[in-house]
């Protein structure tokens, strides 16, 4: 089955810190979705070499970048933007940290909006607010919200702080707000959901093969997925651009490692 797809991306979010929060939109994907609280994410387990996986679909290791300025080898390597665009899709993507604006070739993006978290006060919540009337007007194909904020209060307050997990329930509001324009304009059966996180955290930093740094939830809620399912499939971070291929009914290139998630459709 062919859905739209709204990929929710909360930048430094350990699974645990969600069962420690309150996140009852969080909670709501996986109760009626297929999820898993054990994926991996890549090392270095930084955010734009673990977001350039996410959306090109290899390791780090080929596609070079690894720390968080862009390599110009990545492009070898297209993302899953740049095959919807390909196919005429309606792609957007809203997020809050400025770095991520290479994830995918310049023109492939139908809309494109940025506001600096690190500089502005409640900008997830402003990037929410921006995707879902957006949402709500236009009804992407592919739409990409990233949020910010836990990253940046665990590099300052420190990873599973009370300061921390408070930054998660800002951004569970922020994701609310985008499910409540879903059912308000009837297009929950038109939409998949794939909530995820980049990389975990410890202490006031990120980066190594920890597994607190590694470990990151992976959630998949949608028409045709399986629902309060746990997945035993091991899921990789560079896996998400295959199952969002999947989603749109669009070809996944030769060169991409990872593999749609088969196990959370009710049909593969």
């Amino acid at each position: 089955m062919i859905s739209k797809t709204l990929l929710v991306i909360f930048d430094g979010c350990r699974p645990d810190a969600l069962a420690q929060a309150h996140t009852p939109h969080v909670d709501r994907l996986w109760q009626n979705g297929a999820y898993t609280w054990g994926a991996q994410s890549v090392v270095p387990s930084y955010t734009l070499p673990a977001h350039m996986s996410m959306f090109r679909g290899v390791t780090p290791e080929r596609h070079g970048v690894t720390d968080n300025v862009f390599q110009p080898s990545a492009v070898a390597y297209p993302s899953f933007v740049d095959i919807a665009h390909q196919h005429r899709r309606h792609t957007a993507m809203f997020y809050s940290w400025e770095q991520l604006r290479d994830l995918s070739a310049h023109g492939s993006l139908t809309v494109s909006y940025c506001r600096d978290g690190a500089v502005t006060p409640d900008a997830d919540q402003i990037v929410a607010a921006q995707a879902a009337d957006l949402l709500a007007r236009e009804r992407p194909d592919l739409l990409v919200v990233y949020l910010a904020e836990s990253d940046l209060v665990g590099h300052a307050a420190g990873w599973m702080s009370a300061a921390y997990l408070q930054a998660i329930e800002r951004m569970d509001e922020a994701l609310g707000l985008l499910l409540a324009t879903l059912d308000e304009a009837g297009l929950r059966e038109e939409y998949t959901v794939l909530f995820l996180s980049d990389h975990g955290g410890h202490e006031h930093t990120h980066g190594t093969g920890s597994p607190e740094d590694l470990t990151i939830p992976w959630i998949l809620c949608g028409p045709g997925i399986k629902t309060g399912h746990t997945l035993t499939t091991p899921v990789r971070i560079y896996d998400t651009a295959a199952t969002i291929a999947h989603l749109l009914g669009i070809p996944r290139p030769d060169v991409w490692e990872g593999q749609p998630i088969w196990e959370a459709f009710d049909r593969a």
